[in-house]
């Protein structure tokens, strides 16, 4: 099974366009469900000797000392999964003297995968979805966006 998208026409962004080619369809992805976190809990209990509550504690617990973490500026490291990392960016200055912190941008959240997740990239497939014209409001999706459900 493969990650599911449909084709939404969309304005061709490209420089140059070719005349008839004023609009594309481009896949956009299509989420099957959610695996809530009672879910993904549950499904974490029934494969180990902790129970859901257990795990939840612990899930909890860890974002807790994640958030500590990142604020004061460290790298969290969580296995396989991947590491966290704040990242801070800011407007230029001529020189360091013109510099103040009322440049600096709001910090982002950066992720990066661990090995597991990042091959799982490499090796999941794109499965195409057909919709119906009433699921997809009939205009074609051009006012779709991406993430929306």
């Amino acid at each position: 099974m493969g990650v599911k998208y449909h084709l939404v026409l969309r304005k061709n962004m490209s420089k140059d366009v070719e005349q008839g080619k004023e609009k594309l369809y481009y896949a956009q992805t299509r989420a099957t469900g959610v695996c809530t976190f009672e879910e993904l809990c549950d499904s974490i209990a029934e494969s180990s000797t902790a129970s859901s509550g257990d795990v939840k504690l612990v899930i909890d617990r860890m974002t807790k000392f994640m958030a500590k973490a990142l604020e004061r500026g460290e790298v969290v490291q969580f296995g396989e999964l991947g590491n966290f990392q704040f990242l801070l960016g800011s407007s230029g200055s001529v020189t360091v003297e013109d510099f103040s912190a009322s440049q600096l941008r709001k910090p982002r959240l950066c992720f990066r995968p661990g090995s597991l997740l990042r091959n799982l990239t490499q090796t999941v497939k794109g499965e195409r979805l057909t919709l119906e014209p009433a699921a997809s409001g009939g205009s074609g999706g051009e006012e779709e966006r991406p993430g929306e459900l």
